[in-house]
Order: structure tokens, then C-alpha cells, then sequence
């Protein structure tokens, strides 16, 4: 009998077919189709479905499709998460809101709240009941921490810019330091001390007299500069004052006393092949404009009762000395019942002068009065009151007098005594010397209608060499604008009547800076 192994094959199975079986021990014939008839038919369905019963009435199972969020996967029905996303979004937590965890393998719920548990608040740390974390400087003492004896440039210092903590190193800590920050300075006195360093960058204090000590050690080894000029020049303090000024071809040197200042001082050596010449406003003391090639000039400026001057002292050659040039510019300066006063500038041509003769009479008479003066100011004294007069000044040295100025004319003020002056509006100050300004003055005057005048002096005992006449302000007041002086320190505001009467000054002086 041949094995199922020696059967042929079928390319298909058909319900009639029939195969072998036992039944009861005697062996039969059942076709396929009986066979199967009792079995239930094979179910085929999609991956990711499962079967169910989903309708009413007998019947078998039917498919099932997963939702959002499950998976099958190797057999096994499995949550995925993806129905998240359909989740309504949170936008604000709440102490209140839960959360899902796993507690030893277990889900379970959990209040946001807790998770603060978690958490406590450090050095200088705090947590506020909404759960706001903070910083803070808490009440650390800096003396608590190490100390050091040595610290390096590339150290760090703490330091808070635009409300924030940063930290800067050692080096650009120093270097960033401007002196605009630095409290201002009283006047300099050798017992002030600064920072210096002495052959390391250790920092020392030393004095500033010591300083001055050392400046002292080197000013016999000290050479004036020297600067060459070979066209003509405008004098300036920045670059020729204390200089050696070496003129090496022909030129001009022009003065200009804004720029030079009182003190100014130059050596001029004419080393060129002609003359230098001494421009406008520089006096001579060889009488003569010009320098000669060869000869050297000491100039220097200064300021005094009689303006400004730059004077140069010519040395190298013998020269005769000429007389002083003409005055000129004759100003009219306080004038009283019974004196005129006036100033003039010193002459810019010929010598130098030594003095200054004027000269005064009533107007349209030939006989005249003289007085002289060793400055270029004058004040002459017992004249008529409401009387013409004219004036001329001529400067002299030893080699005589220089030719008259043009005459000038002038009226001496009416009489008439003041007996009173009582300061109503005195300066107050400070001022700024030569800024142009003014400063208002007013004083009540006994009698009403007597006429005054004012003027500043740096003494309150010495009057003022000028004086200014006051208008009526009203009533019994009188007042007038001066200009600010041109020199700082300490002023006094005189009053007098015109005539010199009830010469007053107020006793608190006032500054000029």
C-alpha cells in the first residue's frame, strides 16, 4: 500500500473531492465539502483592525477599527499617544492642574502643586508662593571671605552695570577710570599727596612737595626751546612764549596780546640777511622798529595801570635813543564840578618814555596849565565847574619830549554839593573778568538833583583812578551800568558826587574771577 509521501500532488481542492476517514473504527469516504460543512469559514481582515460585534441579531464577528491613539502590534493592542494632539492646549499652568506619572510601575495622578516639593531655595535664593525663583544678595559680609595679599591684572572685581553683575578684570578696572569722576579739588598746597609709581606697579603717595623738590633739581639743566621763523609771524604764548626765536629770513613779527598774555617773554636772534621788523603795538627800546641782522631783542609783555604793552629790549649794537612818538587816543575818564580825568595809550613809535606832561586851559584862552605824570592816566584838580577846557599830553625821555597830541575838549560838570549816598543796589558778583558784561549799580542821593558818579577800585581806602557818571533813576536814585574789570580778584563799588563830594564805598567786596 503506497505511503501519503508516494501520492501525487493536487494543484486544487474542490468540495467534492474526497478523502479517507476512520468512523467507528471502519474506515469511509467523506467528501470535502461534508467535511467542512461543520467548521466556521476563515476570517480575513485588515492589519490594525479587531473583530467584534457591533450590530444587533445573531451572526458572527464582525471588524472593528481602532481610534486615535491605539496600535496593534504583535498581536498585542497597544496606546500610542497620538489622540494628544486632539487635546484641548493648556496656556497657563495652576497649582491645581494634574499631571499623569508612573509611582513603582503604576499610573497615577498628580497635582502640579507637588512638584514645588521638589524644590527649596538656596545661598541667597528665594521661592514666592507662585513659585517666582529670585536672586538676592542676601547679608553676606565681605569680611567673611579669604583674604589675599597680592592681586594680578587679569583678576576679577565685581561690579554692577545697568543693574546688572558683571565682573571686570584688575587691569581695565584701573585703566577705566576717568578723572571726571573725581570729586573736585580745593586750591594746590605741598601737603596734597597723589598716586605714583616708584620702579614697580605698586602704587605710592607722594607730595607735591616733593614734587616741586625735583622740578627744582632740574631747572639748571633745563634749555629753552628753540623755533625758527622764516616768514613773518603772529606772537602766540602756546608756541613762542619762553622760546628761543631764531628769524632766518627777513619778516615781521606781529604782536597780539590775547594771545600772549601778561608775562609773555621770547628771545628774538636775527640771523637773516635784512631786518626783522617789530610789527604795531611792540615798543622799542632802541627807538627804532626794525631789528638789525646780527642783534638779538628780549620781548616781553605785561599788563599794568596803563593797559598792556609788549616791550622789546634790543641788545648787540649801539643805538641813539629818539624820543617817545606822539600820544594819541586820549580818553575821557570822570569828570566833577571842579577836576577832569583821562587816560591815553603809551606811543608805539620812537623811545620809550619815562614821563608825560599835560597840559590844560579854558577853551579859546592861549595861557596854559601844566602837570605831569609818570603813567598814561591823569586827573587834573581845581577847575571851574560848567566850564570848557582843552588838554593835550606829550611823552618824554632823556632825549626830550615827543610831538603834543591833538587837543581835546571837555566840560567840567555843574556844582552843586552831594550830602549824602546810600547804597540801594550794590554788585553782588561773582563776574567773569573780560566777558563783556555789566554790572548794575544804583544809590539813593541827598540832595535828589546833585549828580554822582561810580567807579571800581581793587582797595576800599584808595578810590578809583576812573569813574563813570550815573543817570537819574528817579526820585532820589541814580544809577549806571560798568563794565565788568578786566583783571580778577577782589573789587570795591565807589560812589561820589561829581564834584568829589560824600565819597562813599560799600564795604563788601565783591569777586571777579
Amino acid at each position: 500500500m503506497p505511503t501519503i509521501a508516494q501520492l501525487p500532488l493536487t494543484s486544487q481542492v474542490n468540495p467534492a473531492d474526497e478523502i479517507p476517514i476512520s468512523q467507528a473504527g471502519v474506515t469511509r469516504t467523506a467528501s470535502v465539502g461534508t467535511l467542512l460543512a461543520s467548521t466556521q469559514p476563515a476570517i480575513i481582515i485588515p492589519t490594525g483592525t479587531m473583530l467584534g460585534r457591533v450590530s444587533l441579531g445573531p451572526g458572527g464577528p464582525e471588524p472593528l477599527t481602532l481610534g486615535a491613539g491605539l496600535g496593534i502590534a504583535n498581536t498585542s493592542l497597544t496606546a500610542n499617544g497620538a489622540d494628544h494632539v486632539g487635546f484641548t492646549q493648556q496656556t497657563a499652568l495652576q497649582p491645581a492642574d494634574e499631571v499623569v506619572l508612573n509611582s513603582g510601575g503604576s499610573p497615577k495622578r498628580m497635582s502640579l502643586g507637588l512638584l514645588r516639593g521638589l524644590f527649596s531655595a538656596g545661598n541667597n535664593v528665594t521661592i514666592d508662593p507662585s513659585g517666582v525663583i529670585s536672586g538676592s544678595q542676601g547679608s553676606s559680609s565681605i569680611t567673611s571671605l579669604s583674604q589675599v595679599n597680592t592681586i594680578a591684572a587679569n583678576d576679577l572685581v565685581g561690579i554692577s552695570q545697568g543693574s546688572v553683575d558683571h565682573t571686570i578684570t584688575y587691569a581695565n578696572l584701573l585703566n577705566g577710570q576717568t578723572i571726571d569722576l573725581a570729586q573736585p579739588a580745593l586750591g594746590a598746597s605741598d601737603s596734597d599727596t597723589f598716586w605714583v609709581a616708584q620702579g614697580s606697579s605698586t602704587m605710592l603717595r607722594q607730595g607735591f612737595a616733593s614734587v616741586w623738590a625735583w622740578v627744582v633739581a632740574k631747572l639748571p639743566t633745563y634749555k629753552l626751546p628753540v623755533v625758527e621763523l622764516m616768514v613773518s609771524t603772529t606772537l602766540d604764548g602756546t608756541v613762542h612764549n619762553g622760546r628761543i626765536i631764531i628769524c632766518s629770513s627777513p619778516l615781521t613779527l606781529t604782536p597780539a596780546f590775547i594771545n600772549m598774555g601778561s608775562g609773555f617773554h621770547c628771545e628774538v636772534i636775527n640771523f637773516s640777511s635784512g631786518a626783522v621788523t617789530f610789527g604795531s603795538g611792540i615798543v622799542s627800546s632802541s627807538g627804532s622798529p626794525t631789528l638789525p641782522t646780527g642783534q638779538c631783542a628780549s620781548l616781553r609783555g605785561a599788563t599794568y595801570s596803563a593797559g598792556n604793552i609788549i616791550f622789546a629790549a634790543v641788545s648787540g649794537a649801539t643805538t641813539t635813543l629818539l624820543p617817545p612818538g606822539q600820544v594819541v587816543g586820549i580818553t575821557l575818564g570822570a569828570v566833577t564840578s571842579s577836576s577832569l580825568a583821562g587816560s591815553w595809550a603809551v606811543p608805539t613809535s620812537g623811545g620809550v618814555p619815562t614821563s608825560y606832561t599835560v597840559q590844560y586851559r579854558i577853551a579859546g584862552t592861549t595861557t596854559w596849565s601844566n602837570a605831569t605824570y609818570s603813567s598814561p592816566n591823569f586827573v587834573v584838580t581845581g577847575l571851574a565847574a560848567s566850564t570848557s577846557y582843552n588838554i593835550q599830553v606829550s611823552a618824554s625821555n632823556v632825549a626830550g619830549p615827543g610831538t603834543a597830541s591833538p587837543l581835546l575838549t571837555a566840560s567840567t560838570a555843574a556844582g552843586g554839593l552831594v550830602s549824602a549816598i546810600t547804597w540801594y543796589i550794590p554788585p553782588s558778583g561773582p563776574y567773569a573778568h573780560a566777558s563783556g558784561g555789566n554790572i548794575p549799580l544804583n544809590v539813593h542821593v541827598n540832595p535828589a538833583s546833585a549828580t554822582v558818579q561810580f567807579g571800581f577800585s581793587n582797595s576800599a581806602t584808595v578810590p578809583p583812578t576812573s569813574w563813570t557818571a550815573a543817570g537819574s533813576a528817579g526820585s532820589d536814585l541814580w544809577a549806571a551800568y560798568m563794565s565788568i574789570p578786566a583783571t580778577a580778584g577782589n573789587w570795591y563799588a565807589w560812589a561820589e558826587g561829581t564834584d568829589g563830594s560824600a565819597s562813599t564805598v560799600y564795604p563788601t567786596a565783591f569777586t571777579v574771577t
